[in-house]
Formats: structure tokens, C-alpha cells, sequence
């Protein structure tokens, strides 16, 4: 179980983004009131049968499922959702009974795939977020579910969980900053050299 140092960054660093940078609207408030409720619930668990949860899992996959039913094409995004979840378990449970870890950085190598997996299946800032949250959190529910069979499982929704989901939530939110910024001085380039005089004139015949 890692400590979890990556997710209180990320989520405060997030909490402060939303917060003072966000137009004064209904979704900043939401948004930051989340965030604070995931912080908080983040060292409170609760027992179901054989499994431990913790609170702030269930927050997230609250708010994931809200989230999926505000964007358009539900259907496809909770296919999307399905396969994230898939290649999540898969991932853990191969680098869980697998030598690999010893010779790679599992939580760097793990991140990676998870975020170029979501960047294939769809696009769009909150599609991706939606299908990354609720796929994520699907696949740590499964994972301990299969794994459970073989030895004691971790708490469903740790530390070392939010960490892996605030590392690609925030690869995600970086990477669309940079798309939007890319698009944006594309289209400043484009008017300043259709505005621009020519140096020379033709002279008329």
C-alpha cells in the first residue's frame, strides 16, 4: 500500500485549480466540494463480507457515474468504461503474479499504458475523465475480487489506488491544456498571416 503522498498533492493542487480558476458556476462548486469529500474520506473504510472499502472509493465512483450521465453518448463511454476496466485488472493481476516489477517501475509503466489506453478509446477532456474514473475504479473492484481467491487483499480503493487515478486524471487534464493551447496559437498564426500585407505589390500591366 503506497502512502499516498501523490494523491494529497494532486488532489490539492487540483482542489486550488478548480477553485480560483474556474468561472463562478454550479460545476466549480460541485467539483471543489468532491474533491474536499474525497480528502477527507480518504482514511475512512468500511467492512462488506471479507472486503474492506474505503469511503472515499465510493465517492469517486459516485461521482463518476453522474458524471457519465452529463456527457453525450453514455452508451459508448460506458463501453469505454468497461474496457478501461478490463485492462486495469489485467495490468494488476499480471504485474502482480509476474517477475516484472523487479526489473521495471510498475507505477510508472501501469500509468502510462491506463493513459494511452483512454487517449485511444475516446476524446474530449470530461468523456475521457469519465470513462478513466468509473473504468479505474470498475477495475480495482475486480482485481480484488479475482485476487481475493489466492490471498488477502488490500483495502478496495487505497491510497496506492488514488494515486495511479490522480497521475493519469492529471495527464489527462495536462494534456488537453497543451491540445487547447496548441489550438489556440494555431489560430492566432493563421489570422496574423491572412491579415498581414504583402511586401511587395504587383505593379499593373
Amino acid at each position: 500500500m503506497s502512502s499516498g503522498l501523490l494523491f494529497y498533492w494532486f488532489s490539492w493542487i487540483l482542489w486550488i485549480i478548480v477553485t480560483f480558476f474556474m468561472s463562478k458556476t454550479k460545476l466549480r462548486t460541485l467539483l471543489a466540494c468532491w474533491l474536499l469529500i474525497l480528502i477527507l474520506c480518504s482514511n475512512i473504510y468500511i467492512a462488506v463480507n471479507d472486503f474492506q472499502l474505503a469511503v472515499s472509493y465510493l465517492v469517486l465512483c459516485a461521482g463518476a457515474v453522474i458524471l457519465h450521465t452529463k456527457i453525450a453518448g453514455m452508451i459508448f463511454h460506458v463501453f469505454g468504461s468497461f474496457t478501461i476496466m478490463i485492462g486495469y485488472a489485467g495490468i494488476f493481476i499480471f504485474d502482480t503474479f509476474t517477475p516484472l516489477k523487479l526489473f521495471f517501475p510498475s507505477f510508472l509503466i501501469i500509468s502510462c499504458i491506463l493513459f494511452m489506453l483512454i487517449t485511444l478509446i475516446t476524446t474530449g477532456l470530461w468523456n475521457r475523465l469519465a470513462c478513466v474514473l468509473l473504468g479505474m475504479a470498475g477495475g480495482e473492484l475486480l482485481y480484488n475480487i479475482v485476487v481475493s481467491s489466492y490471498f488477502a487483499t488490500d483495502v478496495i480503493g487505497d491510497k496506492r489506488f488514488f494515486d495511479f487515478i490522480l497521475v493519469v486524471t492529471v495527464a489527462i487534464i495536462c494534456q488537453d491544456f497543451l491540445l487547447t493551447l496548441k489550438q489556440k496559437l494555431t489560430q492566432k498564426l493563421h489570422k496574423k498571416n491572412t491579415n498581414s500585407k504583402p511586401l511587395f505589390r504587383k505593379q499593373a500591366q
